[in-house]
Order: C-alpha cells, then sequence, then structure tokens
C-alpha cells in the first residue's frame, strides 16, 4: 500500500502572515538582532525570510514587530540552501 508523500508533522494549517519581525540570535552573549519576515506560521512554527546565518538546532527568540514585549524561542529545524528557490528562507519550531 502506498504511503503519503507529505509526513505527518506536516499536516498542520498554515497562515500566511507577511509579518515583519526581528530574530534574536546569540541568546547567552552579545545579542544580534536581525530583521526578518514571517511568511507563514502554525501553531508549530514559522516559515522566515531574512538575511541571516543560522544553522540546525540552534536556538533563538523571535519577536513580531506588532506585539515587541512578546519573545517566542525556537529553534532551527531547516535552511534553505543558497542556490535554491528557497533561498533565505528559515523554518523555526516553538519549544
Amino acid at each position: 500500500m502506498p504511503t503519503s508523500p507529505v509526513p505527518e508533522g506536516r499536516r498542520l494549517k498554515r497562515i500566511a502572515a507577511r509579518k515583519r519581525a526581528s530574530l534574536i540570535i546569540n541568546l547567552e552573549r552579545n545579542q544580534t538582532r536581525i530583521p526578518c519576515l514571517v511568511l507563514d506560521a502554525s501553531e508549530r512554527g514559522f516559515r522566515l525570510h531574512g538575511n541571516f546565518r543560522l544553522r540546525r538546532g540552534q536556538v533563538v527568540e523571535l519577536i513580531l514587530d506588532e506585539d515587541p514585549l512578546s519573545a517566542v524561542r525556537c529553534s532551527v529545524v531547516w535552511v534553505s540552501k543558497p542556490d535554491s528557490k528557497q533561498a533565505g528562507e528559515a523554518g523555526l519550531e516553538t519549544v
């Protein structure tokens, strides 16, 4: 019997966002705040577009410009390849 090509974790409803935000990197020391754009969100995480250098497993904080007092701690799940169609994008999972 054929299996579904979409993994179970990808069946969550995504909501298109297009909201400005800031990504806080290096949470322990020398914090860096990088502007980014939230492309879409689900109850488990976010897809971002920006000019950042992230690696899988890295812990960051996301702050939406519309709610600057609320930071969401996330783990980087994937980072696009520079020459791909999704260049400049990354996927975050809330922790």
